[in-house]
């Protein structure tokens, strides 16, 4: 999900619900690394550290691994029903 999300742009992302119990009422948060932040300057500041840039690095990478692929790995994925015969 959240890698889908990472693909959508800004305007489609729906806005936060205003929550009490987080930090800046729920308003300020970084996708990347699920952090809620008091203001939009300490979010700003944490935009620039080297934690953040690592890890939007890391999930800007490759896709992640799919149901599909699991099984796969786990030897539970479609049967090999052998080479198909040519029938005369």
């Amino acid at each position: 999900m959240v890698y889908d999300t990472l693909k959508m742009a800004d305007e489609e992302r729906k806005p936060l619900p205003v929550d009490e119990d987080l930090p800046g009422m729920g308003q300020y948060y970084c996708l990347h690394c699920d952090r809620y932040f008091s203001n939009v300057t300490v979010r700003d500041e944490h935009f620039k550290t080297k934690r953040h840039k690592k890890r939007v690095k890391t999930m800007m990478g490759p896709a992640p691994h799919t149901q599909l692929d699991a099984e796969l790995a786990a030897g539970m994925g479609m049967p090999d029903n052998g080479p198909k015969l040519m029938s005369m």
